[in-house]
């Protein structure tokens, strides 16, 4: 994608790459479904983490841009101890899983002759289940996409450099993931929905 964005940068009037720091609240509501009693347990968690990423744009002389966001580290979504089910459990059960590689495709859409722009673009992300079940249950890795929308403000400086603040929104589809069978093929199932809610400010440097 960062080659494909090199290429098509002789259409466009400048190539950009920037820094973000970005406070990030990330909300995950959640319920597991128990194989053999069928019983569902929810949950609902919210994490605020500083969240670092880098960027390149494509520009043309208008200010609509072109770009790919990467987060290089893994935040986590959650992390929750349940009471101990004796029907199913020898002790209790804690689940929690990471975000991590959320790569990010997007346009900024300036508004109007002002500074504002709007920001509109799809993310993918990796969830990696880091839980310990007394269950026996084992539960896989996956990705999930998701949209996002944001508002932002773009401030010139000097050299080529300038600042950027915005907020956005990103919701991610609906996750859902089929624990590992037991001797009598019957299997757990978690089923989870992500949102990410973000103030970020960047910093940015144009060729």
């Amino acid at each position: 994608l960062a080659s494909a964005l090199l290429v098509a940068s002789s259409a466009f009037a400048e190539f950009r790459i920037g820094l973000s720091a970005a406070m990030t609240n990330i909300e995950t509501d959640g319920s597991e479904t128990l194989k053999a009693t069928s019983n569902k347990t929810n949950k609902s968690v919210e994490e605020t983490v500083a969240i670092a990423s880098g960027f390149i744009e494509i520009a043309n002389s208008n200010g609509f841009a072109l770009g790919i966001d990467y987060i290089p580290g893994a935040e986590q979504l959650g992390k929750g101890t349940g009471d101990d089910d004796d029907d199913e459990t020898a002790g209790a059960n804690t689940a929690s899983a990471d975000i991590e590689g959320v790569t990010t495709i997007y346009a900024l859409i300036p508004l109007g002759s002002t500074s504002m722009y709007g920001k509109f673009g799809y993310s993918e992300a990796d969830i990696t289940t880091t839980e310990r079940l007394h269950t026996g249950t084992e539960y896989g890795n996956t990705s999930v996409d998701g949209l996002l929308i944001g508002l932002g403000f773009a401030k010139e400086l000097n050299n080529g450099i300038s600042f950027r603040a915005e907020a956005t929104y990103t919701d991610y589809d609906d996750l859902s993931l089929t624990g590992s069978e037991d001797s009598d093929s019957l299997t757990n199932r978690i089923d989870a929905d992500i949102d990410a809610t973000a103030i970020r400010l960047s910093i940015v440097k144009a060729f």
